[in-house]
Parts: C-alpha cells; sequence; structure tokens
C-alpha cells in the first residue's frame, strides 16, 4: 500500500505520471499549478474566498488522518469507523487530539484540487472545511496495492493544542 500526507512532494508523485493540467473554479483566485504543489494554499484560498480565517496543518492531525486513509485503503472501502473499535473519537483519542474534530473523508479522485471541489459539493464536508472554530488540519492519502490508482483520501480538522 502506497500512503503519504498529502505534501507538495506527496502531490507531485501523484501527477508524477505526466504534465496534468487542473482547471480550479473560476471564483478561486489560485492557479493550477498552485493547487497542485499546495493543499495548504487551495485550502486557505477557500476560506479566504467565505472569509474565514486560515488554516495551518498540524503533524497530529496528518498523523490520525494517514491512519485513517490507510484503514480505508486496506479495507478497500470509505467510511468514518473502518474495522472495530477504530471509530472516529477513538481514533482521536489514540492520536492525543483534544477539543473540538471533524473529519472528511473521500476516494477516487486524482488530486488535492478535485477532493477539495467534492468535499465542497458536499453539504456536511463543506461545513467541517467552513467552520470558523477550526485552524488547523491533517490531510493524507493511501492506494491499495490491488489498485496503485486509486487513491483513498482523509481530512482531519481541529483546533491548536494548548500544552
Amino acid at each position: 500500500m502506497k500512503t503519504g500526507l498529502v505534501t507538495r512532494r506527496a502531490v507531485l508523485q501523484i501527477l508524477a505520471g505526466g504534465a496534468v493540467i487542473l482547471s480550479a473554479p473560476a471564483v478561486l483566485k489560485i492557479t493550477s499549478a498552485q493547487a497542485a504543489s499546495d493543499p495548504t494554499g487551495l485550502f486557505n484560498a477557500i476560506r479566504r474566498q467565505h472569509g474565514l480565517s486560515l488554516m495551518a496543518t498540524d503533524p497530529k492531525l496528518e498523523q490520525a488522518a494517514l491512519y485513517q486513509a490507510k484503514r480505508m485503503a486496506s479495507h478497500g472501502k470509505i467510511g468514518h469507523n473502518i474495522g472495530w473499535g477504530n471509530g472516529f473519537v477513538a481514533r482521536l483519542q489514540q492520536a492525543g487530539i483534544r477539543g473540538p474534530a471533524a473529519e472528511n473523508v473521500a476516494s477516487g479522485q486524482s488530486d488535492t484540487d478535485a477532493v477539495f471541489k467534492a468535499w465542497m459539493n458536499s453539504a456536511g464536508h463543506r461545513k467541517n472545511m467552513l467552520d470558523p472554530v477550526f485552524d488547523r488540519y491533517g490531510l493524507a492519502w493511501a492506494t491499495p496495492e490491488n489498485k496503485p490508482h486509486y487513491i483513498y483520501w482523509a481530512m482531519m480538522l481541529g483546533v491548536a493544542q494548548q500544552a
């Protein structure tokens, strides 16, 4: 199973098969190249467009997202509860994440631009992405061994942790 945090390097690995031209909605003021190489820039363009504060990546949220993406890829299905004892709340506790949190999952989209568009077109996922409470996120993807070009996505949203 291939896995990775969706960083500049990971997105470039996804797109490594050749030149890919992405189309961004006209309302976003971000270029296709930026969307492909900078998921945080794309996410923050969406948030800015709605008058919201900007997001920062968080290592705990990234690890929780990666765990969920791997679980979905290894089981070949999308969901928030994959396998016994691996529900959303249990995963938050295991990752040491406290406070408000939410999760978006998806599968089949080929890049961050496509998965963000899909989430923004889904009422529940859109609500999570535009929730003004959240200021941190983690985004990850994984592919199953038997379908190396099929991507399972997970995004965890939360708040800065107080020490």
